[in-house]
């Protein structure tokens, strides 16, 4: 045992210790009696000291000064004396709020500090609501961020969803700020539901309940929506909570968090530095394209990464988790294209974030080029396969997602004389950010259920410096590549295994 632990022992010892003690609290309803000492409490709170020397504050019986606290719960008192003595309080994510405002009634900051950062790393479907309105009682906008972040985590968000129903409006408008909530629960219906038909329109993808429900979903934490038909939606009632003007305006603003955008939000985007991305370049191509799509895929400042041949090797799922974001691509046959699609759909499930980098793993044909096993056919890929479309020059022409982290710095982008890419669809649930000049899609991602993401480019990635007639140098194809690696690392919520 190391002579911290034994100081931290002694200290524990002196809590409550009534041989030793000078004051008395008899604290809560049940009038518990807590034995403590005035060297410790009037170094911790100003408010104790004040009272353990004003007479009006005080009742001298025998030996100790004896002070009554009727509003704070023993339970909690008791982690204040904790915090007093040790400055090792037991938070826990139940205590933590009450403990937090027991530290605020009496002036202990530093116990006040610790309960705020537990709460951002202890958010709860039971607790969120209560820490958002702290969070904005103090104008903790990282606190607040992180509430936010939760929600918009579907884990988060479906476990709200229910919670939210037994909430009182008066205390949902107290807690997010609104002053009116609405009559009409069917118009709120109408507007959210055509809201997200809109937005499947404009990305191409066919409506159906599952596409409806995929572009919704950010919108839960405000209303409760049993996702079934478009007919069974307008039958089920929503929970009454906002004006209907608010709730789309803020509805529009938690999508776009939802997705990843730096839209009014001090936070930007979330996740790792550059610095501690680690990106796994995935492979089969000759050695001049590989070159090539290493400097674009670390052209952002990205500087951990590692090369695998997956012309040669198929990598496991054990080794997949040691990288943030696996970049993959083909020019060549791909080892084992079905084990390889597996393996990377597991790697996604567990957290893991894929940049799908070019048109032959798109592709609708059968060759060993082209992705297969359940990355292609489990819905986790931006796009549906597609035929290839080539020898017609193309170039960016329209930036859905103006703000989105992918489209930073990028002004230019042409395909060359070939400007390759595959004739295709958006699956449900993805979103598209930037488009050809002939309307199809260049860039699209699909966000995950963790917060982590699968980004596509439809192109062919190799630049006219491997081949003059491919995308032009010139343009901002290496931004592209390396916004979207850069992007979607930042977005993994992979635990590495360094083993």
């Amino acid at each position: 045992m190391s002579n911290r632990d034994n100081i931290n022992d002694v200290l524990t010892s002196l809590i409550n210790n009534k041989e030793i003690a000078d004051v008395k609290f008899v604290v809560g309803k049940e009038k518990k009696e807590f034995y403590c000492n005035k060297l410790f409490l009037q170094n911790c709170s100003p408010v104790w000291k004040e009272q353990l020397y004003d007479p009006e504050w005080r009742n001298k019986t025998q030996d100790f000064v004896t002070l009554e606290i009727a509003d704070v719960e023993s339970e909690i008192f008791l982690v204040l004396l904790q915090y007093v003595y040790t400055r090792k309080p037991v938070l826990t994510d139940r205590n933590c709020l009450r403990v937090q405002e027991a530290a605020d009634k009496f002036k202990i900051d530093g116990l006040g500090a610790m309960a705020m950062l537990f709460m951002t790393k202890n958010i709860s479907p039971q607790n969120c609501f209560d820490i958002l309105k702290k969070a904005q009682g103090y104008k903790d906008a990282l606190l607040e961020s992180k509430v936010f972040d939760f929600l918009m985590r579907d884990e988060g968000v479906f476990k709200v969803a229910n919670i939210l129903k037994g909430v009182k409006e008066e205390n949902i408008k107290t807690i997010l700020g609104f002053r009116k909530c609405t009559s009409s629960e069917y118009d709120i219906f109408h507007r959210v539901i055509e809201w997200g038909k809109w937005k499947l329109k404009e990305a191409g993808i066919e409506e159906s309940p599952e596409a409806l429900k995929d572009v919704l979903s950010g919108l839960l934490p405000l209303v409760k929506l049993i996702l079934m038909g478009p007919e069974q939606l307008k039958e089920i009632k929503a929970t009454k909570l906002y004006e209907t003007k608010v709730i789309f305006d803020y509805s529009l603003n938690l999508i776009d968090r939802y997705k990843g955008r730096s839209f009014k939000t001090s936070r930007g985007i979330p996740g790792l530095s550059k610095e501690t991305i680690q990106v796994l370049h995935l492979s089969a191509n000759t050695e001049n394209w590989i070159k090539d799509l290493k400097e674009s895929i670390l052209c952002t400042g990205l500087t951990n990464y590692t090369y695998i041949s997956a012309q040669r090797t198929t990598p496991t799922v054990e080794t997949l988790k040691k990288y943030h974001v696996v970049w993959v691509n083909s020019g060549n046959s791909f080892q084992n294209p079905t084990q390889l699609g597996d393996n990377l759909a597991k790697y996604v499930d567990a957290g893991g974030s894929v940049v799908i980098g070019g048109i032959h793993t798109l592709r609708s044909d059968n060759a060993n080029w082209v992705m297969k096993g359940k990355l292609a056919t489990g819905n986790y890929l931006p796009f549906k396969k597609g035929t290839l479309v080539q020898n017609k020059r193309c170039t960016l022409k329209t930036i859905v997602e103006k703000d989105h982290m992918v489209m930073r710095g990028v002004k230019t982008f042409d395909g060359g004389r070939y400007s390759s890419h595959v004739n295709t669809s958006m699956n449900s649930g993805s979103i598209p950010i930037c488009k050809w000049s002939d309307e199809q899609v260049l860039v699209a991602e699909k966000p995950r259920e963790m917060g982590n993401t699968v980004v596509a480019l439809n192109i062919r990635p190799a630049s006219s410096k491997v081949d003059g007639s491919w995308w032009d140098i010139n343009t901002d194809g290496r931004l592209l590549i390396g916004n979207s690696v850069e992007y979607a690392g930042k977005m993994s919520k992979i635990e590495l295994d360094q083993k």
